[in-house]
């Protein structure tokens, strides 16, 4: 699936900051990890409540373009099949 790796991007990105934010606010190793750890364990539910709403929002998609595409030979198929009867009674009516 091409959209699994949208939780790990978020989390680490977060992680980041957050490591980074402490550095400059010259925070305590112990401080560090708490607010680290907060992070990443709040980021990465976010990045799966994402993850899951784009990957609805792709199967959603996928569905509408397959129904749109059978309704399309269906009606591709009843022209053929009207065409086909209206000839038929062309010929009838010649004979």
């Amino acid at each position: 699936m091409k959209d699994k790796p949208i939780a790990v991007i978020i989390t680490l990105t977060a992680g980041l900051i957050a490591c980074v934010c402490c550095i400059i606010n010259k925070a305590g190793l112990l401080g560090t990890l708490i607010t680290v750890l907060v992070t990443l364990f709040v980021f990465m539910i976010i990045g799966l409540i994402v993850n899951s709403i784009v990957a609805k929002q792709g199967r959603d998609a996928e569905k509408r373009a397959k129904d749109l595409k059978a309704k399309e030979e269906e009606e591709k198929n009843n022209g053929l099949k009207e065409m086909s009867e209206l000839s038929g009674e062309d010929e009838t009516d010649k004979v």
